[in-house]
């Protein structure tokens, strides 16, 4: 008989649910988080979504909107059911283990906090079932309302159930586009376009059929320039890619479906082994066939991974049985994600060129970064031109972090989550280097933004009243074991 275990699951994906039913029902302990549903607080830091400027009012009935969320997530009903203890709208900010700085820890725990507070949750195991962000190109009126990504526009339309776009275009071919577009379309918004910067249809031949079936129209060769508007979009400026006449067509919603990328802040913070993946165009924890990581205890579930991410194979590894991990196969005719996304980037810079700000937080421009120019308040006999790559040395040849600190590229309050991703797609573009030789950014917990004072002690214990100045100094001794120090100088 199998030892009952702690088992933390951390995400209510698709994957994340069904294990944590597989695993309930073999008899563990199952506890479920999940960061849905957000408050319009939450979403308007775009994490782990791109929800734009443009957050509907109905969100602000907290209720109501919990209600809808639930009811449109059977699984997380079906896992409330068989009696798994269900955490949503709780952020899993932070894993805390045992390790050569932080040998105190003991059980490991994570760290999550919600509208009612913040709680340490022990574990033997722990399953990270994280979902995807969304990738967010940069374009001229990017950060206008009306401007959203496709898993904020897929939850709007099915989770939050409160799209309020009437006229949207799509920037993307891809599977995840026609997707939002096919669901849309169901939920009575008009879809006047779907922009495609390359001459083939990158989700396949098959499903480009049921676009056309649909009378969307296609616009092949081209990509956006700029998103028009004053205080909310109007309209989207087309550019042939290979040049030619701007076309303008008239929306009041862009939504970008160019890819999807996994969420892997928990893992790399943690010390999981990372791995380029070019076909997806990202970083990934390394896994064995069941989802293993090199981290003891702690399993990554994702569509993303080349083999693994079956509930019942982690499972059975976890109960020490023999397991045998899945591969999978795109689509037949799609374009890999990896090279889908450096065709789009491509585009958008050749259309564009070098003054759109890709950094939103910092007003950061694509010159600027590519440039290595230093933040515009430094003086100018500091703003020197240097260049990011290292040499033709083993290991990576540009470092994410040392970059962040010269040009503050992902160093605002979305800590570079939108536009971490084409910022390494320039650099390898501009300096021909692939980009599994640029060292991603470093993530730190907490891994999304939190208010503080829900993860802050109501008031410090006696303990650490006692020991306050010890934190900053050395204690100094009383006046009277000075003196007496010496007196036993003096005698001696």
């Amino acid at each position: 008989m199998v030892q009952p275990l702690r088992i933390t699951v951390v995400g209510a994906s698709g994957q994340g649910c069904e294990f944590a039913l597989k695993a309930q029902a073999a008899g563990h302990y199952v506890t479920l988080i999940d960061e849905h549903p957000q408050t319009m607080a939450q979403m308007s830091f775009d994490a782990p979504w791109f929800y734009g400027a443009a957050l509907p009012g109905a969100l602000a009935n907290v209720n109501a909107i919990s209600q809808v969320v639930l009811e449109a997530n059977p699984q997380i009903f079906a896992c409330f059911e068989a009696g798994i203890d269900v955490r949503v709208g709780t952020v899993a900010w932070g894993v805390f283990q045992n390790g050569p700085n932080n040998s105190h820890v003991g059980t490991s725990k994570v760290g999550i906090v919600s509208a009612e507070g913040n709680a340490l949750i022990e574990h033997d195991v722990l399953v990270l079932a994280t979902g995807t962000r969304d990738f967010v190109p940069s374009f001229k009126g990017s950060d206008l309302p009306g401007v959203l990504a496709v898993k904020a526009g897929m939850a709007f339309l099915d989770l939050y159930q409160c799209y309020e776009g009437e006229e949207t275009l799509v920037l993307g071919t891809s599977a995840r586009a026609v997707e939002f577009a096919e669901r849309a379309l169901a939920r009575g918004v008009r879809i006047v376009g779907m922009v495609e910067p390359g001459a083939d249809f990158a989700a396949g031949p098959a499903a480009q059929e049921r676009i056309r079936a649909l009378r969307i129209p296609l616009h092949f060769g081209t990509a956006i320039v700029a998103a028009k508007g004053t205080t909310a979009v109007t309209g989207a400026r087309l550019r042939p890619v290979a040049g030619g006449v701007d076309v303008t067509v008239a929306c009041d919603t862009i939504c970008a479906a160019i890819g999807v990328l996994p969420n892997v802040e928990l893992p790399a913070a943690m010390g999981c082994k990372m791995w380029f993946a070019d076909p997806v165009g990202s970083w990934l924890p390394e896994v064995d066939g069941a989802g293993r990581t090199n981290l003891p205890n702690v399993f990554w579930l994702s569509g993303f991974a080349p083999e693994g991410g079956d509930a019942a194979a982690t499972l059975a590894a976890i109960e020490g049985r023999a397991t045998t991990g899945t591969r999978r196969s795109a689509a037949p005719g799609a374009v890999e994600q990896g090279s889908y996304l450096r065709r789009w980037v491509q585009a958008l810079v050749e259309t564009g060129g070098g003054s759109v700000i890709l950094c939103k937080c910092e007003s950061v421009t694509r010159d600027a970064l590519l440039d290595l120019a230093p933040p515009s308040y430094l003086a100018g006999n500091l703003r020197l031109p240097q260049s990011p790559v290292t040499g033709p040395g083993p290991g990576p040849r540009v470092h994410q972090d040392q970059l962040k600190r010269m040009t503050r590229v992902g160093m605002g309050h979305c800590q570079g989550r939108r536009c971490r991703d084409e910022a390494a797609l320039l650099l390898a573009l501009r300096f021909g280097i692939g980009l599994e030789e640029i060292k991603p950014g470093s993530y730190r917990f907490p891994v999304r933004p939190v208010d503080l004072s829900l993860i802050a002690a109501e008031d410090d214990t006696p303990d650490t009243r006692d020991k306050w100045s010890y934190w900053l100094h050395a204690p100094e001794p009383p006046a009277a074991e000075t003196a007496s120090a010496q007196h036993q100088e003096q005698d001696i």
